[in-house]
């Protein structure tokens, strides 16, 4: 399959060193390696909209936790996951109905290549839905990833994401919906688990598993979508960008870190000139931890300063009742 192109990595963080922390948290987790995020009203929450007929694609599987509940309720699952360690936990499972991948949605086939499992006819999708489960990559590589399965699905993308606000999920939707394609998303809680911390009066929302899944139709709204070079220029709108100027005024990295910490926005990117670029830097590290604390990240990306909020739990314990 040919790869969605996109330019050289300008926001967030690069897929490889995203692969080498998957590995890392495998060779901690092992067999129950996604157990920890994957809660059962969200795995229901997909197998409803899924039919005991469907040909199912998942995309990083994981330790295959979900895979063995699609193995129960669809007709066929091909797995694919890039972790070499856990695609091994996969092929422990014993299945007729379970196809194996070690790679990425990148490797697969185009629909009107010939398969050796015959499984659908030339030209034509292979899989009913997709099922991708808090995936490896983030900012445009999730929406890379879409664009590589919209071909090779039938119905609909079921995309579950971290709802630890290391994912733009909005952005997501918007450059899909530009691309001419229906959206939805849904926030998905753990409810028996809610029900239970609030009649034990430890409600701790920190603590409640809870995921964003982003659902595609994969049946284009428009006659002719946008091209691969539009999407990416859509996806790029949705990134505020600030030009400072170089030298940058006296006190211009606090009345940013302000303007930030104030104005609601996810994500933004500070532009200056390069002479000026590691001053400004610093500047803004001591003005963020001295202003917001833990509240603000900020980094350096290959054309600039990102700042990103860092979300906290906005409901701490209960005092006790006297």
């Amino acid at each position: 399959m040919t790869p969605f192109i996109l330019p050289e990595q300008q926001y967030g963080t690069t897929l490889e060193s995203l692969l080498e922390r998957r590995e890392r948290v495998a060779k901690s987790e092992g067999a129950n390696y996604g157990a920890n995020r994957m809660f059962p009203h969200l795995a229901n929450r997909i197998l409803l909209e899924l039919t005991e007929n469907d040909r199912i694609l998942e995309v990083d599987a994981g330790a295959g936790i979900f895979t063995r509940l699609l193995l129960s309720h669809v007709s066929s699952v091909t797995a694919i996951e890039p972790v070499p360690l856990l695609y091994r936990k996969l092929e422990e499972i014993k299945s007729s109905k379970l196809e194996l991948h070690c790679g990425f949605v990148e490797d697969l086939p185009l629909p009107n290549t010939a398969r050796p499992t015959g499984t659908a006819a030339e030209g034509s999708p292979l899989y009913d839905s997709a099922v991708v489960s808090f995936p490896a990559r983030r900012g445009r590589g999730i929406l890379a990833l879409i664009c590589e399965l919209l071909p090779l699905v039938k119905n609909k993308i079921f995309l579950v994401l971290s709802d630890d606000g290391s994912v733009d999920w909005s952005s997501v939707m918007r450059a899909i919906a530009l691309k001419g394609y229906k959206t939805e998303a849904e926030f998905v809680v753990d409810i028996s688990a809610l029900e239970q911390a609030q009649k034990s009066e430890q409600l701790d929302l920190g603590q409640i598993k809870r995921a964003m899944l982003l659902t595609v139709c994969t049946t284009a709204l428009m006659e002719k979508p946008l091209c691969a070079s539009q999407i990416v220029n859509a996806w790029g709108a949705a990134i505020r960008v600030i030009e400072v100027p170089y030298p940058a005024p006296r006190g211009a990295a606090t009345r940013l870190i302000r303007y930030f910490k104030a104005g609601g926005d996810r994500s933004i990117l500070i532009k200056t000139d390069q002479e000026g670029m590691h001053h400004l830097y610093g500047n803004m590290r001591t003005a963020a931890h001295r202003i917001a604390r833990d509240q603000i990240a900020v980094r350096r990306v290959d054309n600039g300063i990102q700042l990103m909020q860092v979300p906290h739990s906005e409901v701490s314990k209960p005092p006790n009742e006297s």
